[in-house]
């Protein structure tokens, strides 16, 4: 079976270096749902495909799960190596579509990498955010849950790997490959 990881936060940044340093080190190839969208709606307009997902969004609908199900099929059929999943399965239903289409091509979830910000007070404030101040909290506690909940969804507390994060977020390689080794101590 090949490996697939996934990435969930609980933060409004950008988690690439992070992804970057992961697909490097387990040889990993990066489904990012939201490029996945971004591609499909950009290069392949005209397709089923994207006119469905074109007409959710156009309506201000969420893109139903059965449709982000093609959409990563459409991505992974052909990959050789393993997968790091990032910004998706964020329920039940679609952590369970996602481990179907996984099977049909020989992945298995084998790491959840949950990043959280410690100190989001300091983000809010430093970014004079006071005006969505309570919208962000919000959106932080959200996000939250759904970590907690896809956790427990996959019910391998072995497979979980908690990455807190200060504010401002130091990327530097180094430390974050220390923190990757501190909490995954097959990495050498």
């Amino acid at each position: 079976m090949k490996q697939c990881q996934l990435i969930t936060v609980s933060t409004f940044f950008s988690q690439e270096p992070f992804e970057n340093i992961l697909t490097k080190i387990f040889d990993l190839t990066k489904v990012s749902i939201k490029d996945l969208f971004r591609n499909k709606l950009r290069n392949e307009a005209e397709s089923e495909l994207a006119i469905k997902i074109h007409k959710c969004l156009q309506g201000g609908k969420l893109v139903s799960t059965d449709l982000i199900t093609e959409l990563i099929r459409e991505n992974i059929e052909g990959i050789t190596n393993g997968i790091l999943i990032t910004g998706y399965p964020r329920t039940k239903e679609q952590l369970d579509s996602l481990r179907k289409i996984l099977c049909e091509y020989d992945f298995k979830i084998n790491r959840l990498w949950v990043l959280e910000l410690k100190n989001k007070e300091e983000l809010i404030s430093e970014r004079n955010y006071k005006n969505v101040e309570k919208k962000m909290k919000t959106k932080f506690q959200e996000a939250l849950k759904w970590n907690i909940e896809i956790a427990e969804l996959l019910k391998n507390s072995k497979i979980i790997s908690k990455i807190h994060l200060d504010y401002p977020i130091n990327w530097d390689s180094d430390e974050i490959k220390t923190k990757i080794k501190s909490v995954h101590n097959t990495i050498k």
